[in-house]
């Protein structure tokens, strides 16, 4: 079959001839692709960078995808093997159905958006309505998909921080109440911080920046939060590091949690897939969840891991 192929960590996948992958018992499944998408998980795990790794090489690349089973249904999994390739093979209890009216694309492309921001307020969050949201640094894929479901799940009211001033406006349209630009100055950002936090206080945060960002929100909860917060970092995109004094987390109703793989169980993970992805998928064939990407063919796909995409959209590769 064809595929992106990997021959050693640290190189461009590149499009080539690999053996189709064959089930080793009852319980998997080959399915033939149809979209996949390039990720940063991708990215970093093919660089090495990733604490996932390969059992091989060559290889496949590409942690998910939408295919067809034997009997025609369309399917989103996570591969046992590499999803940007003409076939893979999934673990059957796994696969959830894709809906005919839903392009395969934007299929391919919500999941992984999701477990960046919904699964985050679902199983870490347990996002309750009425609460009030800030997402932090919202203005790429899965920050978009985060305040349309935040909305969703019934948010009272949802903040956004963000450098980009064209993706802030559009955050406005998707839902957002309040947009901070995080090129205004500290004091600027605190200021707005500060009033959001006495009209309004923050139930959740979620954190894809990390880094100075998140000191200047903590600086801020330090001297103004009465009630239970919840900052749920999910990426570092501003810094790996913060600095933390410990008097905040002692003297304030501060909860820091993490999101991702680990963070949410496999048997939480496996739950959410199946309860609310359907339910999602829907909502976005009848076009309640939206999501900007660009399409690649099977081909283009060294071409495509190297190209740069505009700000909150997400590269899929057509197969």
């Amino acid at each position: 079959m064809q595929a992106a192929v990997l021959d050693k960590l640290g190189n461009i996948p590149v499009y080539g001839d690999i053996a189709q992958p064959i089930p080793a018992n009852e319980d998997q499944l080959v399915i033939k692709m149809e979209a996949a998408t390039i990720k940063q998980i991708d990215k970093l795990k093919v660089s090495g960078k990733h604490y996932t790794s390969f059992p091989s090489f060559p290889t496949t690349v590409g942690i998910d995808g939408v295919g067809r089973l034997d009997n025609g249904q369309r399917v989103y999994a996570m591969g046992l093997t590499g999803m940007i390739a003409e076939y893979a093979l999934v673990d059957k209890a796994n696969c959830v159905p894709v809906p005919e009216n839903l392009s395969s694309a934007l299929a391919a492309v919500l999941p992984n958006a999701l477990l960046g921001s919904d699964a985050a307020l679902v199983c870490r969050a347990k996002i309750q309505k009425g609460d009030v949201v800030l997402i932090n640094g919202a203005t790429g894929v899965s920050g978009r998909m985060a305040v349309q479901t935040a909305k969703y799940r019934g948010a009272s009211r949802i903040i956004v921080t963000g450098r980009n001033a064209q993706s802030l406006a559009y955050l406005q349209q998707l839902g957002a109440d309040v947009c901070i630009s995080l090129l205004d100055d500290d004091t600027a950002i605190m200021q707005q911080l500060m009033q959001v936090q006495q009209q309004t206080p923050i139930d959740h945060v979620l954190d894809y920046l990390w880094g100075k960002p998140t000191e200047l929100l903590l600086s801020v909860l330090a001297k103004q939060c009465e009630k239970p917060i919840n900052i749920i970092t999910i990426g570092q995109m501003a810094s790996a590091e913060i600095n933390l004094p410990s008097g905040i987390l002692r003297s304030k109703p501060i909860s820091l949690l993490g999101s991702g793989f680990g963070s949410i169980s496999a048997q939480l993970m496996h739950d959410y897939h199946q309860n609310e992805l359907p339910k999602l998928f829907a909502l976005a064939a009848e076009g309640g969840l939206l999501a900007d990407y660009e399409l690649h063919s099977l081909e283009q796909v060294e071409q495509a891991w190297q190209a740069k995409t505009a700000p909150g959209s997400r590269i899929v590769i057509n197969i």
